[in-house]
């Protein structure tokens, strides 16, 4: 394994917009997606059949969940990401893994490397998803495991669904943003099946994990749409009457999930797994 220097990214590009995010929401992401992402851990590295002695790769590791809950498990774990912010993050949360900043389209390991691939909530954010399934494909050994996890589609995720809700009746999806996929391109079972085929996978399967964002008050989910990049971009660059309403509209829609002292709000996930075909 070997690592490599990390390149600086155009601002103007997608990748650049979401490094530009990363790097400043590191901490905000661990208090806030952490409480529900967290949750998606345990299946992920089931699907991959994570144990003891496991070389694992968490790939676009945030602050470092998976990459934890497998050293935990006794495997080998290292995690990637291309925000330094969210590497030291890792670092500062988690000693029994290892942490690296490195860019998932491009990995800086050879071929055959690891057993396991695992990716929470990660392949939205990225401009050539289909080029960072290739590369995880190449990094494992014949008949290792990959499995990621993505938000389900608005509708079931309530969350995206009211923020977009509130987007479309105060303001526009229509925002100037960098060429990127659409951003629930892997909400559907039958495309994250096709992606995985086409990397180089066999026998994908696709299922769905139960979570839910809880908290004390509706200016929590405000909070939590600060934390996701794109869709903070798409609120941030409305005119400012529309970014107030919009924001009105999101804590309206958020108290309407409220049970007793907290709000919970359903953000459903897609768990989708495949292995390397032995040829």
């Amino acid at each position: 394994m070997s690592t490599q220097s990390f390149p600086s990214y155009d601002p103007a590009s997608f990748k650049g917009m979401e490094h530009a995010g990363w790097e400043e929401r590191a901490a905000g992401y661990d208090k806030l997606f952490g409480s529900i992402t967290r949750h998606a851990i345990e299946p992920l590295l089931d699907a991959t059949a994570v144990r003891a002695g496991t070389a694992v790769l968490d790939l676009c590791c945030g602050p470092g969940y998976a990459a934890a809950a497998a050293a935990s498990r006794g495997a080998h774990a290292i995690g990637v990401d291309f925000s330094q912010a969210m590497v030291e993050t890792a670092r500062g949360l988690h000693s029994a893994a290892t942490f690296q900043q490195g860019d998932a389209e491009a990995l800086a390991f050879e071929a055959d490397s690891f057993d396991a691939v695992v990716c929470s909530f990660g392949v939205n954010h990225l401009p050539d998803p289909g080029k960072a399934l290739r590369e995880s494909c190449r990094v494992l050994r014949r008949g290792g495991r990959i499995a990621f996890s993505m938000w389900c589609a608005p509708g079931k995720s309530k969350f995206h669904q009211l923020v977009l809700e509130a987007i479309r009746a105060h303001g526009t999806t229509e925002v100037a943003l960098p060429p990127a996929p659409p951003p629930f391109l892997f909400s559907d079972p039958a495309t994250c099946a096709a992606e995985l085929t086409a990397a180089g996978f066999a026998n994908p399967e696709v299922g769905e994990i139960p979570l839910a964002f809880r908290a004390p008050a509706a200016s929590d989910v405000l909070a939590l749409t600060r934390c996701a990049v794109r869709l903070n971009m798409t609120i941030e660059r409305q005119n400012a009457h529309a970014r107030e309403r919009i924001r009105q509209a999101i804590v309206e829609a958020a108290e309407k999930f409220r049970a007793g002292a907290l709000l919970e709000i359903p953000m459903p996930a897609v768990l989708a797994s495949g292995v390397k075909a032995r040829k």
